[in-house]
């Protein structure tokens, strides 16, 4: 009995959101011993114990900040919004001018005394969505000009994927789409919203015409890359869209490009593959041997060859029962600025996780997009549990305002009777 009156203590808000944190840590701590091995072997510690253990504490560490967040009144995100909007525009420009170099990309900062690096890309996810939410709150009762949504709305999104697209284009896409939803669901005129999606697929596609020229300028480094990606992800297929983009891409670069992504493609889809219905059982992977990174980008593979179709469907359903809940959250909430903040984490939350899953099944080209609470990656970790704690804040405050509500007319009732 005291256990349960010390979940119900610290462990509030939605009960079930509660549970897919637990399902998919333990899945996390499943595949990712298993898809650490060869890392392990190619690192002094010589054993995958001490990458299980490293994930263990980070994920704990994210389960206590998950506690910590959802016990702060909501309200106070709403106020620090701005500022959590400048820090991130700070970090961005710092990441893309000094910071860490991996992967051909300056994505990371790097911690100073910890060594941690960390992506501010990640923040600036978080404190976007909420500064769009005290935004969209605030015009509500108002019409929203183009001056209004161009300097309120259009600017602040456009500085947060400026600074991360020449690194990182797959999460300013995501971050992008994010953005565009949430103010669909905010209301915003539609008509806004269209020719905004027009200029940027504009933009995106002559990019990409010019991205053999771009790629020698060194802030549109990765533009090749981009191209080299998209030209591996349609491959040999002959349709009307992909012989569009073969078109405007020029397919002089095809047999190079197959040989680095495409790698990582079929050996992803293999693993998918060899998984069958049912896996090949916890720490069985072969894939796990070939594939870069089959512990963050690619794990959604090692879970489904592992663990099977079964498996993967697992991981899909939790994060569409975190979608659910997320929505009758949003139905409940009778403030804007909660609803819309809750909208516009979980978006992040769950199109990152389709990304990652689309990408291991050969949906979408390659990304380094991660698996959230799954993948390995500590302070990737950790910012999906502040956006989940953020969540959990305002299912706190909902029930605890139901809750409340329903104790006061039972109150009403059992007065009356007496009377």
């Amino acid at each position: 009995m005291k256990m349960e009156q010390l979940l119900r203590k610290h462990f509030k808000g939605d009960r079930i959101i509660w549970y897919v944190i637990a399902a998919l840590s333990i899945m996390s701590m499943l595949v990712i011993y298993s898809a650490t091995g060869n890392l392990a072997v190619r690192h002094s510690s010589g054993s995958a114990f001490y990458f299980l253990f490293r994930h263990a504490v980070f994920l704990s560490m994210g389960i206590g900040l998950i506690v910590i967040i959802h016990k702060i009144p909501y309200k106070w995100f709403s106020r620090v919004s701005v500022l959590m909007l400048a820090i991130a525009v700070i970090l961005l420009v710092i990441a893309l001018i000094s910071g860490t170099n991996l992967n051909n990309a300056n994505r990371w900062i790097t911690l100073p005394i910890v060594g941690l690096t960390f992506q501010p890309s990640e923040f600036a996810k978080i404190a976007l969505m909420i500064y769009l939410a005290k935004a969209l709150a605030i015009h509500q009762e108002e019409k929203i000009t183009p001056r209004i949504y161009l300097l309120q709305f259009l600017l602040p999104i456009g500085i947060i994927i400026g600074l991360i697209f020449t690194e990182d284009l797959s999460t300013a896409i995501l971050i992008g789409g994010a953005s565009m939803i949430m103010m669909f669901i905010g209301r915003v005129p539609f008509k806004y919203l269209f020719y905004t999606v027009l200029i940027v697929v504009g933009f995106f596609l002559l990019m990409l015409v010019m991205s053999r020229f771009l790629s020698e300028f060194s802030i549109f480094h990765r533009a090749g890359t981009w191209r080299i990606r998209i030209l591996t992800f349609l491959g040999d297929s002959h349709n009307w869209f992909a012989d569009s983009m073969r078109f405007i891409l020029g397919n002089d670069t095809i047999k190079t490009a197959t040989a680095g992504s495409n790698f990582q493609a079929s050996k992803s889809e293999l693993a998918i593959v060899n998984g069958g219905l049912f896996g090949q059982g916890p720490g069985n992977s072969l894939q796990r041997y070939f594939l870069p990174h089959p512990y963050s980008d690619f794990v959604f593979a090692i879970i489904v060859e592992e663990f099977g179709l079964i498996g993967g469907f697992f991981v899909l359903l939790a994060y569409m029962v975190l979608l659910y809940r997320a929505g009758i959250i949003v139905r409940v909430s009778d403030k804007v600025f909660p609803a819309l903040l809750v909208v516009g984490l979980t978006l992040t939350l769950v199109l990152q996780a389709m990304v990652n899953m689309g990408v291991a099944v050969g949906l979408f080209p390659v990304t380094g997009q991660t698996l959230p609470l799954v993948s390995m990656g500590g302070t990737s970790i950790l910012f999906s549990c502040l956006a989940i704690g953020m969540i959990l804040s305002v299912s706190r405050y909902v029930k605890e305002k139901k809750d409340g509500t329903d104790s006061a007319q039972t109150a009403e009732v059992t007065e009356t009777t007496e009377d």
